[in-house]
C-alpha cells in the first residue's frame, strides 16, 4: 500500500509499534524489511520526502520489489508541488498504524526524519492553526535573527529549541501563537505517547561516510539527473517543495549549468553527510529508548 490511509481510521490507537531509527544510509530500510519478514509486519515510512510521487532515486525510496514483498504506507501520496505539513503527516501515519494493527499485523515505523519520528512516537498534538498567508506575508523579509527575537518574546521555550537559521519553523511558531493565542511549546506538551520499541543500526561515522559515498554514486548511476530533468519537463517548478529534499537542489544547479556532474555528485554526498550529523541531535546514542546494535535485535523486538 503506497497511498495515504483513510482519514476515517482511528488515530487514538496505541499499538505495539516497532521503530527503526537512526542516521541516513545506516541500513534502516534493510532492517525494517527483515523485521517485517520475521514478525509479519508492514512498514510505515517516517520520511518527509518519500511522501512525494516521482521523487524516487533522490529520496532513496524502497524499490518496487521491496514494496511488493512488504506493504509500505506513507509513500507516494503527495505531488512534488504540494506542501505537506507535519500535522497532515501525523494524521496519515497514525491512521496507517491503526489499520495495520487492526488487521493483526506489526506496524514498523522506519525513517530518519527526526522531527516526524519524535512527533509520532511521543504523540505530539498539532496546534489547530491553519496557514495564515496574510500573517506570513507580514513577516516576509525579516531576518532569522529578528524572527528569533520575536519568538523569544512570546515563546522563549520554543525559541530555545529553534535556531535563528530555521526561518520556516520560526514563522510557524509565531503563526501558532498569533492564531491560537498560545505558545507552540504549550501545544507540544499536550502529548499522547504510543508504546514502542526502537532500534537503530550501530554504524561508525567513518562507515557512514563510506556508505553515503557509495549510495550517492549508485543514485547518479541509476539516473538521478534524468529523474530531475523529467520532473522539470513535466512542469514541476524548481521552487517546488519536493525539490527541497537533499540532492535535488544540487542536481538542479548542475542542470542550470552551474556545476559539473562530478561537482554535483560531490555536493550531494557532502550535503548528506551534513544531514547525518544533524540527525544525531534527534537520535542520540545515550537515549535509553533506542537499542543501538550491529545487527537487528529481533529478540528484543518480539
Amino acid at each position: 500500500m503506497t497511498s495515504s490511509p483513510s482519514p476515517e481510521l482511528s488515530q487514538q490507537a496505541e499499538p505495539d509499534l516497532i521503530a527503526v531509527v537512526g542516521l541516513t544510509a545506516s541500513g534502516k530500510t534493510d532492517w525494517a524489511l527483515r523485521i517485517a519478514r520475521e514478525l509479519g509486519g508492514e512498514i510505515v515510512s517516517i520520511d518527509s520526502r518519500q511522501i512525494y510521487r516521482r521523487l524516487d532515486i533522490g529520496t532513496a525510496k524502497p524499490s518496487a520489489a521491496m514494496r511488493a514483498e512488504v506493504p509500505h504506507w506513507c509513500i507516494d501520496f503527495v505531488e512534488p508541488t504540494e506542501r505537506y505539513s507535519l500535522g497532515a503527516y501525523l494524521k496519515a501515519a497514525r491512521a496507517a498504524i491503526a489499520d495495520i494493527h487492526g488487521r493483526g499485523k506489526r506496524p514498523i515505523a522506519v525513517g530518519g526524519s527526526g522531527q516526524h519520528m519524535r512527533a509520532l512516537l511521543e504523540g505530539w498534538q498539532i496546534p489547530p492553526a491553519a496557514e495564515d498567508s496574510a500573517f506570513r506575508e507580514s513577516l516576509a523579509g525579516e531576518s532569522g535573527d529578528t524572527l528569533h527575537e520575536r519568538l523569544s518574546a512570546v515563546d522563549p521555550e520554543a525559541a530555545a529549541q529553534i535556531g535563528s537559521t530555521n526561518v520556516r519553523r520560526l514563522i510557524r511558531a509565531l503563526e501558532v501563537h498569533h492564531s491560537t493565542g498560545r505558545p507552540i511549546s504549550e501545544w507540544q506538551k499536550l502529548r499522547q505517547p504510543v508504546s514502542y520499541r526502537a532500534c537503530a543500526p550501530d554504524v561508525s561515522l567513518d562507515q557512514l561516510d563510506e556508505r553515503i559515498a557509495a549510495r550517492t554514486r549508485a543514485m547518479f548511476a541509476a539516473g538521478f539527473v534524468d529523474e530531475v530533468r523529467d520532473l522539470l519537463a513535466d512542469g514541476v517548478p524548481e521552487a517546488s517543495p519536493g525539490f527541497d529534499a537533499i540532492g535535488y537542489r544540487e542536481v538542479l544547479a548542475h542542470l542550470r549549468g552551474e556545476t559539473s556532474l562530478e561537482q554535483a555528485e560531490a555536493a550531494v554526498a557532502q550535503a548528506t553527510r551534513r544531514f547525518a550529523r544533524r540527525q544525531r541531535a534527534w537520535f542520540r546514542r545515550d537515549d535509553p529508548s533506542i537499542c543501538w546494535s550491529a545487527d537487528v535485535p529481533l529478540a528484543m523486538l518480539e
